[in-house]
């Protein structure tokens, strides 16, 4: 179903059309990661019969009057999460610093709309992470960014020249995805210039909106929560709950806290068509240590994660979404369409057997035994000898999305870059007719408008996740309903531009620390035993209601980074110390392979 909230009304037969259109349901098979051939079964999926409106309204509850989100089906979470997504992708207000310009959409502003393409969109306005934790500063949320280095220092312009007169609002400040791998393009340009040392590297941000920016400011967290703060809320969420939204007495954010993270990349005009992307001025960074120094340039928008509280969930709703054609062939042709549906599996390489979606083949080996002599658990070749989608890392990978584990981890492959075939578990059917129906509604929108076109068609959901799930035997989760978020696809919800290497394409317990005095291996374990927990069983990571789940994907992987360390399911929260490095690109000797090094953090100048 079709609803528009626009200037104008569309056609009574167009609307017929894109319901009847909204309203085509795809029959697909989930890739299970453990299967041993490609799917052949048709899943039955429910049609996609949640509205999706065009409005600059973001919603600010899941399923609120059928039960909330413990009850919502797939379909109302992923109307719920294209609801966000238009919401928070509409042009922003002119930005003058003035109270009440940030995080507001603009009035005189269509949804697409190629006269304000100039203006930031929405979400682009809320503070980024480095604007919220501010060194004790108390600044208003509305104040224009501007960028300086940990030690409240300037940084210059790679080329020497003037700094604009007003920073991006989209500041690139990592380069991995939490130190474990760099994502790259392979469509990109592949010669790196003065300018961009990796011009296929996929480069990232995060924010929050400003439920956020007051929250820290009310709970004097702007160094991050404190350490009594956060054993508080530990064991508060662990004996008693749920922490009540909003108040001081523990890290619990207010209902309706959004936080964006965003995967951007340079194009490449030879191979793409850029009118398939959101573009806009982003600032990145360039050199190591004193060198630091930033370019600014237009890049393509691949990847958008969205988490927001509501009532019903105070462990937030997560949804993600990718630009339609991240998943290329080796001929550089979609491996899915525009919707999320498998155009067409492309063949393994001959010492693979499907499935296979990486090159190489990767096993992963997980036990609860712990010792010093060994490194459980893993991440290996399968087999051991196979080799790498390249011979070398000084040869890129052609078309196809591909990433380098971290160098300085223990249990993961690291001799060079794998390759993306396609999704371990694919876009389910239920979110494919929801991307179909937002689609839809994009089209009647632009029609009744007469905006020719927009890149939000070439945008999709890949999934959200919306309740809690246990899973309490380690292994591979098999829950099977299509219509629900308990199957494989929903349970590890995973973007293939942000979450791409093994331990996070398919993340549930969480990340092994320390093995026998080592640091941090790289793979993640579903055994309580890797994390010094006594009973044995699996790590639980999400709390919700004094229950302890072994989650997967985002929602796992957040309460194993934000709400185990005491900062609610916000891993910027957690983790919002000024001073935290970020990732920046380093180079090899060679000129040919991108390391990612530690670096001073930048933070917003006071």
């Amino acid at each position: 179903m079709i609803r528009l909230s626009s200037p104008k009304t569309a056609p009574k037969s167009l609307l017929r059309l894109a319901a009847v259109a909204a309203g085509a349901v795809l029959a697909g098979g989930l890739l299970m990661a453990c299967s041993a051939k490609a799917p052949t079964g048709a899943a039955k999926a429910e049609l996609a019969t949640t509205p999706i409106s065009i409005s600059s309204t973001p919603p600010g509850e899941l399923n609120p009057n059928g039960g909330g989100a413990a009850k919502a089906t797939l379909d109302q979470a992923a109307a719920f999460a294209w609801q966000e997504f238009i919401a928070l992708n509409w042009p922003a207000k002119i930005q003058t610093g003035a109270v009440g310009d940030r995080d507001t959409p603009a009035a005189d502003c269509l949804f697409g709309d190629p006269n304000c393409a100039a203006r930031p969109l929405t979400w682009q306005t809320f503070r980024g992470k480095a604007e919220i934790f501010t060194a004790g500063a108390t600044q208003p949320y509305d104040q224009i960014p501007t960028y300086a280095d940990v030690y409240n220092s300037p940084i210059a312009p790679c080329n020497g020249g003037q700094p604009p007169a007003q920073a991006a609002w989209v500041n690139l400040d990592e380069t991995t995805e939490i130190t474990l791998a760099a994502m790259y393009a392979g469509v990109g340009v592949a010669t790196p210039t003065p300018d961009n040392s990796a011009p296929q590297l996929i480069r990232f941000m995060a924010k929050a909106n400003r439920a956020e920016f007051d929250y820290v400011q009310k709970i004097g967290a702007v160094n991050g929560p404190s350490r009594a703060l956060r054993t508080a809320t530990i064991n508060y969420f662990k004996t008693q709950g749920d922490p009540p939204p909003g108040g001081t007495s523990y890290v619990s954010l207010p209902n309706n806290t959004i936080e964006i993270k965003a995967g951007w990349r340079m194009l490449n005009p030879a191979k793409e068509d850029a009118t398939r992307f959101h573009t806009t001025k982003v600032r990145y960074y360039e050199g190591t240590g004193d060198a630091l120094c930033y370019n600014e340039a237009v890049w393509g928008l691949v990847s958008l994660h969205i988490i927001q509280k509501t009532p019903s969930a105070p462990y937030f709703i997560y949804a993600t979404f990718e630009q339609a054609d991240n998943i290329l062939t080796t001929a550089g042709k979609p491996v899915e369409d525009a919707d999320g549906a498998v155009a067409g599996l492309p063949p393994c390489r001959s010492d693979q057997t499907a499935p296979c979606p990486t090159i190489p083949a990767l096993t992963f080996n997980d036990t609860g035994t712990v010792a010093p002599s060994q490194v459980p658990p893993n991440v290996t070749l399968n087999p051991a000898n196979a080799a790498y989608c390249t011979t070398s890392t000084s040869q890129l990978p052609q078309n196809q999305a591909y990433y380098l584990n971290t160098s300085t981890l223990t249990a993961l492959p690291v001799g060079g870059f794998v390759c993306i075939n396609y999704r371990a578990n694919p876009i389910p059917p239920v979110i494919v007719n929801a991307n179909k129906t937002a689609h839809a509604a994009i089209a009647a929108y632009n029609t009744a408008n007469k905006i020719k076109s927009s890149p939000w068609a070439f945008y999709k959901l890949v999934n959200v996740q919306y309740t809690p799930i246990d899973k309490t035997q380690p292994g591979f989760y098999t829950g099977n309903d299509p219509n629900t978020d308990k199957n494989p696809a929903s349970y590890y919800l995973a973007n293939i531009m942000v979450e791409t290497n093994r331990p996070l394409q398919i993340f549930s317990g969480g990340l092994v620390g320390a093995v026998g005095g080592v640091g941090g291996t790289g793979a993640n374990s579903d055994y309580a035993s890797q994390f010094d927990e006594p009973g044995g069983g699996t790590h639980k990571n999400t709390y919700f209601q004094t229950v302890g789940h072994d989650m997967g994907g985002c929602m796992g992987c957040h309460g194993s980074q934000g709400q185990s360390l005491g900062g609610d399911f916000s891993v910027i929260l957690a983790r919002g110390i000024v001073g935290t490095p970020e990732s920046v690109p380093g180079i090899s000797s060679s000129g040919a392979q991108v390391v990612p090094n530690k670096n001073r953090a930048l933070v917003y100048r006071r």
